[in-house]
C-alpha cells in the first residue's frame, strides 16, 4: 500500500524517514497523482496542499489522515474517509480518550492547561485544545510556554530535546485536593510509532467515507 506524505517540516521529514518500508512510503512532491491507486495519505502541512489532496483521496478511494491542527477540515463533508489526528503517539491519544469519556466529571473545578513546545510553534497545540474540550475549560484560557530558560528549568525539556518536543499538563483543584496530569514527548519517534500502528489498523479496519477522530479508533489499535 502507497504511504503518501505531504508536508516539509519536521514531522513530515521525521515520518519520511521513519516509517516502516513494509508499504511504499511516498513524498507527496514526488507522486504521480494521476495514479488513482487505493493508500493512506499523511497531511502534515500548512493547509495549502490539502484541497488537492482531498481530492486525490476522494479519486483514489484512499484515507486521508489529518496530522495538521487548525485547518478546520472536520467543518466540512468529503466523498472520503478522514481521520482527524491531533496526536497520534499512542499512550497520549489513550489519555485524550480517557478525558473525552470522563472529563465532563471535572468541569466544574478550577482547571489550569499548560502546553510546551519548541519556541518556532506559533500555535496552541491542538492536543492541548483537545484537552480543553475534553474538560469543558476555555481554550483561550490555555497557557503556551515557548521560552527555552522556563521549558529547561521549570518543565524539565533536556536542552537536546528544546527544539523538538511537546508537553501537556493538566492540573485540577478544588478545596485543598490537586490532581496533576502531565504528559511528555521527546523527539518524533513516539509519533511516527503510532502512526506504524494507525496505518495496520485502517488495512484491517474499512471506514466509512466521513469524518473520524483517532481517539474513537483507538480500540482497534
Amino acid at each position: 500500500m502507497n504511504i503518501i506524505v505531504v508536508g516539509n517540516g519536521k514531522l513530515a521529514k521525521s515520518m519520511l524517514a521513519g516509517l516502516s518500508h513494509n508499504n511504499k512510503v511516498i513524498k507527496w512532491d514526488e507522486y504521480d497523482k494521476t495514479i488513482f491507486e487505493k493508500g493512506i495519505v499523511i497531511h502534515t502541512g500548512s493547509g495549502r496542499q490539502l484541497g488537492e489532496c482531498i481530492e486525490y483521496c476522494e479519486k483514489s478511494k484512499s484515507v486521508l489522515l489529518e496530522l495538521s491542527t487548525g485547518t478546520r477540515i472536520e467543518n466540512s463533508s468529503h466523498s472520503c474517509p478522514i481521520v482527524i489526528c491531533p496526536n497520534t503517539a499512542i499512550p497520549v491519544l489513550r489519555v485524550m480518550q480517557m478525558l473525552r469519556t470522563y472529563g465532563k466529571y471535572f468541569s466544574k473545578y478550577k482547571i489550569r492547561i499548560v502546553e510546551s513546545h519548541q519556541k518556532t510553534k506559533k500555535t496552541v497545540a491542538g492536543t492541548a485544545i483537545e484537552m480543553s474540550k475534553s474538560l469543558d475549560h476555555p481554550a483561550e484560557e490555555i497557557e503556551s510556554v515557548r521560552d527555552e530558560e522556563m521549558q529547561k528549568n521549570v518543565i524539565g525539556i533536556p536542552e537536546e530535546h528544546l527544539n523538538l518536543h511537546a508537553y501537556h499538563k493538566i492540573m485540577i483543584e478544588d478545596a485543598g485536593c490537586e490532581i496533576k496530569l502531565e504528559t511528555k514527548i521527546l523527539g518524533h519517534a513516539s509519533y511516527v510509532s503510532g502512526v506504524e500502528e494507525i496505518i495496520e489498523m485502517l488495512k484491517q479496519k474499512p471506514l466509512l467515507n466521513k469524518i473520524y477522530y483517532i481517539t474513537d479508533l483507538l480500540s482497534y489499535c
